[in-house]
């Protein structure tokens, strides 16, 4: 029986069994179709698992991402995540960039301490971001069915995407963030009529909700956030989301200050607290987008294929 080499990690993680997990697999060979990797990713049953496909002459890595619905071209935890395993069974020597080429192009990623993984911070750079359609609140609460007054009006509601969509939405504060209980229905719904579905949408990738407030729970962080995917007909929810955070940055940079270096706390609800670090810059034409964090490793193995 054939085998290929696997790994968890805990990724924007500052101990294990925190922040967001992942798989990362090890596939030079590439015995492993489509089929079989959106089988393999379902079967474990994380938010996404990674595969590295090829070492480029020009040293970057070949990487594809799936989620338990379908292969995306950039997703934030998986980037860290497989860097971390680069860096560590990869690499030759020591270097603090790795750059990945996904199904949306390359991305890069620097390490502040290569020289020791389990304390160094992997930061990634994101593609510059496409700000899309803005939405009435009142719309917005009557299909979701939220109340009106958990919302935060003097920040606009947008989709932001640089490589996966997200719509923006600010609530007041951490008492209106902590109950949001979305429905399945409901937000299919609203997603089919605003064509932010895979199945009508322009991408053909389904839109998530992206939730923040400036109440936190602990007082070091500036945001305190939550994310919603509707996958397999089901709403789940992101431990840490770093293709949203990088959205979320730029709408930072848009809305509030072209200069942005701001700490961000998710996944506190499901019990994984998870920390990300964001830091940005609006000139007026371009944007700079790094999101960073911290990668834990918790185990390895082989895979039956």
């Amino acid at each position: 029986m054939r085998t290929i080499k696997f790994y968890i990690l805990d990724v924007f993680a500052s101990e294990k069994y925190t922040g967001n997990q992942l798989a990362v697999f090890v596939d030079l060979e590439q015995v492993l179709c489509a089929k079989q990797m959106l089988k393999i990713t379902r079967e474990i049953n994380f938010a996404e698992s990674a595969f590295i496909r090829s070492i480029e002459e020009d040293g970057s890595f070949g990487v594809r991402i799936f989620t338990t619905e379908y292969e995306v071209p950039f997703a934030g935890h998986p980037t860290l995540g497989t860097a971390y395993v680069l860096a560590k069974y990869f690499c030759k020597k020591s270097t603090n960039n790795i750059t990945l080429k996904l199904q949306k192009g390359a991305i890069s990623v620097t390490l502040d301490c290569p020289e020791n993984l389990e304390h160094s911070r992997f930061t990634m750079q994101q593609a510059q971001p496409i700000f899309g359609n803005t939405f009435v609140l009142k719309i917005l609460a009557e299909a979701l069915d939220l109340p009106l007054n958990s919302f935060e009006t003097s920040m606009p509601v947008q989709i932001v995407n640089t490589g996966l969509p997200y719509l923006i939405i600010f609530l007041k504060d951490l008492k209106s963030i902590s109950n949001l209980r979305l429905d399945s229905k409901r937000l299919k719904q609203f997603l089919i009529d605003q064509k932010l579905h895979k199945c009508n949408a322009d991408l053909g990738l389904t839109c998530s909700l992206f939730f923040v407030t400036t109440e936190t729970i602990n007082k070091e962080n500036h945001y305190h956030t939550r994310m919603f995917v509707l996958e397999d007909g089901v709403v789940w929810e992101d431990a840490a989301t770093g293709s949203a955070n990088g959205c979320f940055l730029a709408y930072l940079l848009k809305y509030h200050h072209p200069l942005q270096s701001v700490r961000v706390e998710q996944g506190y609800e499901m019990g994984r607290k998870s920390i990300l670090y964001l830091d940005g810059a609006y000139n007026g034409s371009s944007y700079t987008l790094k999101v960073g964090g911290d990668v834990v490793p918790v185990s390895e193995g082989l895979w039956s294929v």
